[in-house]
Parts: C-alpha cells; sequence; structure tokens
C-alpha cells in the first residue's frame, strides 16, 4: 500500500492534494453513489406508526429526518443508521455533519452499539447539539442504556459555527474520546471531551449515525457526509507548511515513524526526478525535508508512503 500527494510551491502559492490510507478492517461512505446499501436504517418508532425518512441529498450525502410528533409517551423523535456487519471493540470514527441550528436535535455517531430498538439500545454517543450552549453548542459523551443517554463528558463551543462540521470519535477499552471541528480546520479541534469508565463498561458492538430531537414536537433533521470507520485512526499524510531561508526550501509535512517516504519534483507535472526514496518518518508526527530553491521559481513536489518498515 502507499499513498501519494502532490505539492506546487512558489514564493506566494502552494496547492496540496492528499489521499489518505485505511486500514483494511474499516468502512467509509461518502455517498456519492445515492445509496446506503450495507447501512440499516433503524426507526425505533416505527411500530407506533412515527414514519421517518433517509434521503440522498444532491446524490452524495445522507441524510436523516423525522417529524415532531407530540406524542410525550413514546419520547423525542429519533432515528439512525447502522452498519452491522462488523463488529469493533476499539475504534476510530468520523463523520461529517450538516445541518439546521435552529433545530434542538442531539446528531453525531454511535459507538459499540447493541440491540438497536425501541427501548433497547446501549452503547456509546459522541454527541453534537448547537443549541444547548452559547455560542457555539455543546459537545457530549454519553453512555446509553436501553436508550437512556447520560453524559459522561461534556464541552461547550466557545466560538460561533457553521453548520457544516466533522464530529471524530475514539474509544480504546475503557477510553472514550471526541472532537469537533469546522471544515476549515480539520487539523484544530474547537471542542474536546474524554473520560474513562472505570465501572462496567461496553467491551464490543457495531457503529453508525444518529439524531435525536429534545423534545417530542421537536423535528429531527440532518445530513451526514465523507463517514469511515476503523480500528485505529488513519494516520494524516498532510502539509504543515514550508519555510525559505536563502536558497533554500525546508517543507514539513505530518508523519508516523516506521513509514519511508520518498520524495520527487517536477517542473511541469510530466518529467520527474527522484530528491530523495529513503527519508524515514521522524519521532512525533511531523517530518521536514530541505531542497533547493530558487526565487520566483515554482516547482511541483510529489510524495509516496512506502509502509512500516
Amino acid at each position: 500500500m502507499f499513498i501519494m500527494k502532490l505539492l506546487q510551491l512558489s514564493l506566494f502559492h502552494f496547492l496540496l492534494f492528499v489521499l489518505s490510507p485505511i486500514t483494511s478492517n474499516s468502512q467509509t461512505d461518502d455517498f456519492d453513489d445515492g445509496n446506503d446499501n450495507g447501512w440499516t436504517k433503524v426507526n425505533t418508532l416505527a411500530g407506533q406508526g412515527i414514519s421517518a425518512s433517509w434521503g440522498f441529498p444532491n446524490g452524495n450525502s445522507y441524510s436523516i429526518a423525522m417529524e415532531g410528533h407530540g406524542i410525550d409517551p413514546l419520547g423525542p423523535p429519533r432515528a439512525g443508521s447502522f452498519i452491522q456487519d462488523v463488529t469493533y471493540e476499539n475504534f476510530y470514527m468520523a463523520v461529517d455533519i450538516n445541518f439546521d441550528p435552529s433545530i434542538d436535535q442531539n446528531m453525531g455517531i454511535l459507538a459499540r452499539v447493541k440491540e438497536p430498538g425501541l427501548g433497547t439500545l446501549d452503547g456509546y454517543g459522541a454527541v453534537y447539539n448547537p443549541r444547548d450552549a452559547d455560542p457555539g453548542g455543546r459537545l457530549y459523551i454519553l453512555r446509553i442504556d436501553d436508550e437512556v443517554g447520560n453524559v459522561m463528558a461534556e464541552a461547550d463551543i466557545e466560538e460561533a459555527v457553521s453548520e457544516n462540521l466533522r464530529i471524530v470519535f475514539r474509544g480504546k477499552g475503557r477510553e472514550l474520546k471526541t472532537e469537533l471541528y469546522t471544515q476549515e480546520d480539520l487539523l484544530n479541534p474547537i471542542a474536546a471531551t474524554e473520560v474513562f469508565e472505570a465501572g462496567e463498561f461496553f467491551e464490543t458492538g457495531f457503529l453508525g449515525v444518529f439524531s435525536v430531537s429534545d423534545d417530542v414536537s421537536v423535528p429531527i433533521d440532518v445530513t451526514f457526509d465523507n463517514y469511515i470507520a476503523a480500528e485505529e485512526e488513519p494516520y494524516r499524510f498532510e502539509l504543515i507548511g514550508a519555510t525559505i531561508e536563502g536558497n533554500e526550501m525546508t517543507i514539513e509535512f505530518y508523519s508516523k515513524p516506521g513509514i519511508i517516504y520518498s520524495i520527487e519534483e517536477s517542473a511541469d507535472l510530466k518529467l520527474w526526478e527522484e530528491i530523495d526514496d529513503s527519508i524515514e518518518g521522524e519521532l512525533g508526527d511531523r517530518t521536514s525535508f530541505t531542497v533547493d530553491y530558487l526565487k520566483g521559481e515554482s516547482k511541483f513536489f510529489r510524495f509516496k508512503s512506502f509502509g512500516e518498515e
């Protein structure tokens, strides 16, 4: 397996393309095929005559919606979708969420799920509600027992945010952590919280996406995109930045110890010249290399990653 990215650098401009490696035991779905094959839809209120809808806005994303029903004994509107053919102990999940901030709904991802249904669902949730705190809402980690969610950890978002975010959820044994990002900056979270469950905990289960409103009269309506689930986080192969000093340019990128990288350069994207084929990822999460630089010159750089040493 290898990954490649392309970088054009001049004194005033750079252009970057990234392909991220995914582990073999993983699921991804960008919904660009306009279907949810492999997903199991769950409407816990279907038996009570309450309908939910799943759709594909613009043919490239995945929406889940339900109108407010106003029936107190049924609890709030709620629905989700799960990939039930794979179970996880340790997990990494991420998904983009797009929503109407005027709706008081809790949206996000569920992990280690068992028995999804009316009054039966168990698992953990990484949940965002845009209306629970000003100005940007609140992020939660929930433990869910028989569909009852209990807050384990929470964090307020201290700034106003857009309606297009990414939520990430990680679990390693008893350790759970969630982060919330804007689409403009997917490296630095705007909120994060974590918890260690010391007592009895859910050890394994399947994963999915969901939303539940805060009141029986309030609808749910959220759109998901770019879903990924794996046993561990795929490491990021992304540019950090470039600095120029005299006739040298130093390029720094996110890396992983034990990974070997090769670097090639081109002036026209047709002819490529190898600079180095044995750059080893340094300890930590970033590596740098230096190339010759001529003021005003524009070059492309091609990075390759060749797996564990």
